[in-house]
């Protein structure tokens, strides 16, 4: 059985994951940036730059670091990066999340290519919304909810199964269909 190593993700989201990788057959890490702050970009302070790239690496450190005993040990891992719908939209006032997010996701691309042939997958969730955000952000969001932590959790577990074996590189939006919308015009976290 494998071992699951999940950091960085909202609360909720985290024990839905711990949750949906119990028993795990392969090696996974699920990692993600923190939560950056949310701000215009002319506001954002150094620190908040700061704490925002340092969620990034620290996930990058993680999946680094257990995929490289994966390989020196011969056996197939699992990274799942996971990142906000932010990375794969413009929202005004998510700039943080736009660059940690779409750091992970090349990140994971560029780790897919050079990995895959050792048996480590590596990919990215795009999660949507989740439930406790602002009722705003239903605007553009075809199934007409906000993410739950299970929604995501379950695609999480699927990138992490051998069933995924032949999925890495891959952007999985788990978002409600937000991702193909992209609702032009004003932000939902703006107020």
């Amino acid at each position: 059985m494998g071992a699951a190593t999940v950091v960085g993700l909202p609360a909720g989201l985290e024990a839905a994951v711990r949750a949906a990788l119990a028993g795990a057959e392969l090696p996974v890490v699920v990692a993600g940036p923190g939560s950056p702050a949310r701000a215009r970009v002319l506001d954002l302070t150094q620190a908040e730059w700061d704490s925002a790239l340092a969620g990034a690496r620290a996930a990058f450190r993680v999946a680094r670091e257990r995929a490289a005993a994966w390989e020196r040990e011969g056996q197939a891992g699992r990274v799942v990066f996971v990142v906000s719908t932010a990375s794969a939209r413009v929202v005004q006032g998510a700039a943080l999340e736009a660059a940690v997010g779409g750091f992970l996701t090349t990140l994971a691309q560029v780790g897919a290519v050079e990995l895959g042939g050792k048996g480590i997958t590596v990919n990215t969730v795009v999660h949507g919304w989740l439930e406790g955000e602002p009722a705003a952000l239903l605007e553009g969001i075809p199934v007409g909810r906000l993410a739950r932590p299970e929604d995501v959790a379950g695609a999480i577990a699927y990138l992490a199964s051998p069933a995924a074996a032949y999925v890495t590189g891959a952007v999985l939006a788990v978002d409600g269909g937000a991702w193909i919308t992209k609702t032009a015009g004003g932000s939902p976290l703006a107020s």
